[in-house]
């Protein structure tokens, strides 16, 4: 590859906007919240709800009372200090599980009492770790025994403690299982949206994003950041003498190649066809330049065989004050990757704003 610097000149319209795809933690955080909210008013409105119910012992109503009022305390601390903090989310479930205890404690008949342990069970299941789900289960057996051999005189307590334990255990067991199902596939679609099936890189959907983390990360340090996009030059002839396997090859090949000069902070991706983009963090213009090099080098100490003959033009820009945004500095990529390609190919360039 030869080097030639060429002026920034105005860097005019952006050839490409990047899109904003950043998971934002505060929604599963807001949905938390909610659950939660609703898990304490509904159990306060439920309570005073059977009130007016005939009722042949009454004597536990003030207590009922008592237990919906704190529920409505509940409610209010989620949602002035929302569960996304983890102590919040953790306080809320025990704290049901408490409240669920004393009203076994205290209600004459018990009737269908244990079932509210499924509220904060299933809430732990579903937003709590397996630790904190196996923890909850055992404060709920344990204030579940209290309440019933301790305060209760119910003849069938035994029974009710077995059948209640029982009962929640494995509904939250089975809760906890799929929400961990749900969360795996999930991660699973996430990255396979994210990935390029051929080369096993980025696309540029997942670029996208990453390059803006990076742009930001960089900015806010004053670390350097260059951007080096990469094109591999008459690829379709390669598509129409080797056909598309040979091609599909010739993308991995280099995909790997690119893959092992990199570092542990850069990003590697497949942006189009046979378009490739690199981030290196931490890596000034005359790095960037190098790095464009080897590349370049790499790829004519490899052709020849039965290796297809193969070479990449290449742009290099880096992050300066003038160009300080993801969309700017992809614009001055693109622009001395097409002035690469104009001036022959198998060559890079670079602009120099300093």
């Amino acid at each position: 590859m030869t080097s030639t610097k060429l002026g920034s000149g105005r860097l005019g319209a952006a050839l490409r906007s990047i899109d904003e795809r950043v998971y934002d933690p505060s929604s599963a955080d807001e949905l938390m919240r909610w659950v939660g909210v609703a898990m304490f008013v509904l159990g306060s409105a439920t309570l005073l709800a059977t009130l007016p119910m005939p009722d042949p012992n009454t004597s536990d109503h003030p207590a009922i009372k008592i237990i919906a009022a704190l529920s409505i305390l509940g409610a209010a601390f989620v949602w002035l200090f929302r569960p996304g903090r983890r102590w919040v989310s953790r306080i809320a479930v025990i704290y049901g599980i408490l409240l669920v205890s004393a009203l076994m404690a205290i209600t004459r008949p018990i009737e269908a009492t244990p079932f509210f342990y499924l509220w904060p069970m299933v809430f732990s299941a579903y937003f709590c770790s397996r630790r904190e789900v196996a923890f909850d289960l055992a404060l709920m057996w344990v204030t579940l025994g209290l309440a019933l051999f301790i305060w209760s005189h119910d003849p069938m307590k035994l029974g009710m403690f077995i059948a209640a334990g029982v009962s929640v255990t494995l509904t939250t067991l089975v809760v906890k299982l799929l929400a961990d199902h749900v969360s795996a596939v999930i991660s699973q679609l996430v990255r396979a949206a994210d990935t390029d099936y051929l080369t096993g890189l980025r696309n540029r959907r997942a670029f996208d994003t990453e390059f803006r983390r990076q742009c930001d990360r960089a900015t806010r340090s004053g670390v350097p950041l260059t951007l080096t996009m990469f094109d591999l030059d008459h690829f379709k002839q390669i598509n129409d003498r080797h056909g598309h396997a040979g091609g599909d090859r010739v993308l991995r090949d280099f995909a790997t190649l690119l893959e092992r000069e990199l570092r542990g902070g850069d990003t590697l991706a497949r942006v189009g066809g046979e378009e490739f983009a690199v981030v290196l963090f931490g890596v000034g213009l005359d790095d960037g330049v190098a790095f464009a090099e080897r590349i370049g080098h790499e790829l004519r100490e490899r052709s020849g065989g039965d290796r297809p003959a193969l070479s990449a033009s290449a742009g290099v820009a880096a992050l300066t004050p003038e160009q300080c945004t993801p969309e700017a500095l992809l614009l001055v990529a693109d622009r001395a990757l097409y002035a690469a390609k104009a001036a022959g190919r198998g060559t890079f360039r670079c602009f120099d704003t300093q």
